[in-house]
């Protein structure tokens, strides 16, 4: 039995392999800004001589169901006749892909859990009534140690073609909850409504415990640091050219271009962030060829080949 949040067994509430997910990757680097803030990363590795965005987005695909249920969601729906996996894709409702934040949550989601080591505490997705609704909040909640550490993580996840429109918007959410306790006042007051029936796992004492420390004006939550996660997806122009360029070694070509300039990309980031004290920040950054390819990849294999339909301005 814990008596202080750090204690808890957060471990044996995650989800993702971390080393499964991060096998999709070839460049898994990090630049240190500071202790405070961290920006890792990532390239896909190939097949066929071109980035495995296919494979990789049938991964995702894959990890639906942990995502959107916790593990009683996940027998109830099988003892009802339903295919739990089937269940969970119905969340990822008829909506324009160029649009739907979805996609990018559950990316969050997959590299928090495998970077950070620190579980998903509230399945958000599920608590939609309308598979079409999108709800508002942070992107995930998450709790566990980060060097010995008892943390809550709130993220962001934006996917933008634009760099520069990327960074700003990511901001733009996270400025929403740095150094303004009224914001995480309330989005651990939703949470606390919402927690995932995965926490039944560990002690009852133990739950009791997370419980009351949600409550910011508790001693509990003095306990936690504050960590701020955000995966950026943004579209590199050079990798596109290298990818038609019919170059030999694509992957080779792809990782020494994200390396040329990743701490260019991650000094843009440093000038952006807001003023920022007694929290820290870890940033996800994967390039891609075109984010709005990626994006329609994502729709057209989570809704079975189908592909999204808009209506024709007159």
């Amino acid at each position: 039995m814990a008596k202080k949040i750090n204690e808890i067994d957060w471990l044996k509430l995650l989800k993702v392999d971390k080393d499964v997910f991060f096998n999709w990757f070839t460049l898994n680097e990090e630049e240190i800004i500071s202790e405070e803030v961290k920006i890792k990363f990532y390239s896909l590795k190939c097949k066929d001589n071109k980035p495995d965005i296919d494979g990789f987005i049938k991964h995702l695909y894959g990890e639906v169901e942990k995502y959107v249920f916790d593990e009683e969601d996940i027998k109830e729906l099988t003892e009802d006749g339903y295919i739990p996996t089937e269940k969970a894709l119905s969340y990822f409702g008829d909506i324009d892909p160029l649009t739907d934040g979805r996609y990018g949550e559950l990316m969050l989601y997959l590299f928090v859990e495998a970077a950070l080591q620190t579980p998903m505490v509230v399945h958000k997705i599920a608590q939609t009534y309308n598979n079409n609704d999108q709800i508002k909040g942070s992107d995930g909640l998450f709790i566990g140690n980060i060097n010995n550490k008892a943390t809550i993580l709130i993220g962001e996840s934006k996917m933008r073609n634009n760099f520069n429109v990327c960074v700003s918007d990511v901001m733009d959410s996270l400025k929403r909850y740095i150094n303004n306790s009224g914001a995480i006042d309330r989005e651990l007051e939703v949470a606390k409504k919402h927690l995932s029936r995965d926490l039944n796992n560990l002690d009852e004492n133990d739950l009791d415990l997370i419980y009351q420390s949600l409550r910011t004006k508790q001693e509990g939550f003095k306990e936690y640091s504050i960590c701020y996660p955000a995966f950026l997806m943004y579209q590199e122009g050079k990798i596109d050219k290298i990818i038609n360029g019919d170059l030999i070694e694509v992957e080779n070509q792809v990782l020494k271009l994200i390396r040329s300039v990743k701490n260019r990309r991650s000094q843009y980031v440093k000038q952006s962030l807001p003023d920022i004290s007694d929290i820290t920040l870890e940033f996800f950054m994967m390039p891609v060829q075109n984010v709005s390819s990626f994006r329609e990849m994502c729709y057209q294999v989570f809704h079975n080949g189908k592909k999204f339909k808009r209506e024709e301005k007159e």
